[in-house]
């Protein structure tokens, strides 16, 4: 049989409790931070993107994979790396950039590649360093992070970076020291 006097003391200390426990201060909730979770919307493999203005190839970007995430800035990241060859009119290869990270912000026409960045262009001059922003819209690509710039006689080191996208010329900032190499 049950004891009407429990189930009322059980009932009184239920209601207690919830009042007790419960607030609903509007000020204290809208201060409680919020937490975006984005999901990728479409994942791609083996993946090639192709960039071209006026009909004229001047970008081709590979990458084993391609996820992209529809957030209030979409962006497509290539958490496996990417490869990105510049070409001049003609399809003449005149630069290549390589990262095992990449991001491109779709809004902006931003591409941010970090982790292990190499950049070659033409002449087989090499610039290494582990942040590096490319500008679709101007053809630049820029950092302040640290830089190691290898030529055919010396290595350059530096903090920042501005370049035109295929790294025939560039500018560095806060030089660390310049070696010449020599072929002996």
């Amino acid at each position: 049989m049950i004891n009407p006097f429990k189930v009322l003391y059980l009932l009184a200390f239920a209601v207690l409790v919830f009042f007790t426990a419960c607030e609903n201060d509007l000020a204290k909730v809208e201060k409680i931070p919020t937490l975006e979770v984005s999901l990728p919307i479409e994942t791609s493999k083996e993946v090639e993107i192709i960039y071209s203005d006026s009909a004229v190839v001047r970008a081709r970007l590979t990458s084993p994979e391609l996820k992209f995430y529809k957030v209030a800035k979409p962006y497509r990241e290539m958490p496996k790396g990417l490869l990105v060859e510049f070409y001049a009119p003609g399809l003449i290869l005149e630069s290549t950039l390589q990262a095992k990270f990449g991001r491109k912000y779709e809004n902006q026409g931003l591409v941010e590649v970090r982790d292990s960045v190499v950049v070659i262009n033409k002449k087989g001059e090499r610039l290494d360093t582990e942040k590096l922003i490319w500008n679709e819209k101007t053809g630049k690509i820029y950092t302040d992070k640290f830089v190691r710039i290898q030529t055919n006689n010396e290595v350059i080191f530096g903090e920042g970076l501005v370049a035109n996208q295929n790294f025939s010329s560039y500018k560095i900032f806060k030089i660390k020291g310049v070696f010449n190499l020599q072929n002996e």
